[in-house]
């Protein structure tokens, strides 16, 4: 799974010497992470990577939760473009990503609030600019994300190593960049 800001804002932190290394934001983003097992019985987690501007995990759905059917008078409340059939089912994919995203963004945004309201004296230069990009906005992240379901342990090997090698190739793509110009 991979869920990515709005706009590839450099929300979470920056790469150093191919090491991933946390902001105050990446660092919510990843206490979240921990708190997802906490708060759904139903899950396991694997390899789990912040990028500077995206989020890759893998998720275990450990079992399937037996699901809520609602009556018309419901599905009419919650309707969206398809009338109903977009409401997120408890424990789905869906619902667990829209409750990070959502928890997130909750507290990202408190955060920016909060920095709104003073003058920022401890805010460094990069901070400030994602405090003026996201100010006036509602939410951190694109609207959907990419998934894959891995159905081999060859499969699950490899989405595993590319995560954890992820800041080491970033890393190699912006001095690739640099060379360039």
């Amino acid at each position: 799974m991979t869920i990515v800001t709005r706009d590839r804002l450099h929300l979470f932190g920056k790469i150093v010497g191919g090491e991933m290394v946390l902001n105050k934001f990446g660092e919510i983003a990843a206490e979240e992470w921990k708190n997802t097992i906490q708060l759904r019985d139903n899950l396991s987690l694997g390899a789990f990577m912040i990028m500077p501007d995206h989020i890759h995990f893998v998720i275990h759905i450990d079992n399937q939760r037996l699901q809520n059917e609602f009556p018309q008078e419901e599905m009419d409340r919650r309707a969206g473009a398809v009338a109903g059939k977009d409401i997120n089912k408890s424990g789905s994919l869906g619902a667990i990503v829209r409750g990070y995203k959502g928890s997130v963004t909750r507290q990202v945004l408190a955060v920016i609030t909060a920095g709104a309201n003073t003058e920022l004296p401890t805010v460094n230069q990069e901070h400030s600019e994602i405090y003026r990009k996201l100010r006036t906005e509602k939410t951190l992240w694109v609207r959907n994300y990419n998934e894959a379901i891995i159905r081999t342990q060859r499969h699950y090997d490899n989405v595993t190593k590319y995560i954890s090698d992820n800041p080491k190739k970033w890393d190699e793509k912006l001095k690739a960049k640099l060379d360039i110009l």
